[in-house]
């Protein structure tokens, strides 16, 4: 099956076309190019395997977490796609992206930047049974000490968020954690796609309508509504 995938998630994006065990990956920085960059990528991803965007049969997106901005061009592009080409659309989550990069049979302790101070954490666990093969508990604002400090002994460790450098200073701080390193902290276009492939195998598919952004925190609005912060 022809699929095209979008990650915007992070200030760096990536696009993908995949067509069987045939794959390229096209990918972009900075956040402010996600919108100019897209249209363009897919079009050099998808002619690289022989075909155009609109062949595509499905059309997968990382729905979260991560910016506003970054997300939502992510999600519309995804979603004026979908509508406009007939292909089917399924959002995945870049904690399962990350989790199926890194693999094994060991729950995984995924963590985003979040600013202020705080991450946003999830553990990811290995369930055959799953649409993704992973199944996510969490997805919490928790500042950075609080999360290293809970960590089990031994815990695997993986997500964008330990770039940070207070992050990395606590980890090796602890000295009984496994990070991971490289590529396998991030997750990526052509991993959405892969694991788009497998939830559209399942039939657990959604609509478009029904495709909503997983931020990494509410917006100052909502914030200030809900009255002060910590």
């Amino acid at each position: 099956m022809k699929t095209v995938a979008i990650d915007t998630s992070l200030p760096s994006g990536s696009v993908a076309a995949l067509d069987g065990e045939r794959m390229s990956e096209v990918c972009f920085a900075p956040a402010q190019a996600h919108a100019r960059r897209i249209a363009a990528a897919l079009t050099e991803a998808t002619a690289a395997l022989g075909w155009s965007v609109a062949d595509a049969d499905l059309v997968a997106v990382i729905r979260g977490p991560g910016s506003f901005t970054g997300l939502r061009v992510g999600i519309a592009a995804a979603k004026g796609m979908a509508w406009a080409g007939g292909m089917k659309i399924v959002g995945v989550s870049g904690f399962e992206v990350i989790g199926a990069s890194v693999g094994g049979e060991e729950p995984i302790h995924i963590v985003y930047d979040a600013g202020r101070g705080d991450l946003f954490a999830a553990t990811v666990h290995p369930a055959p049974a799953a649409p993704t093969g992973w199944q996510t508990d969490g997805g919490v604002l928790v500042p950075i000490d609080a999360w290293v400090a809970k960590l089990p002994p031994g815990a695997t460790l993986s997500g964008p968020g330990l770039d940070l450098e207070a992050v990395a200073a606590l980890v090796a701080a602890r000295g009984d954690l496994r990070p991971v390193a490289g590529a396998a902290r991030l997750p990526s276009a052509a991993g959405a796609g892969r694991l788009g492939l497998r939830i559209l195998a399942t039939g657990a598919t959604g609509s478009a309508a029904e495709l909503a952004p997983d931020y990494l925190r509410p917006s100052y609005a909502q914030e200030n509504s809900a009255g002060p912060s910590r």
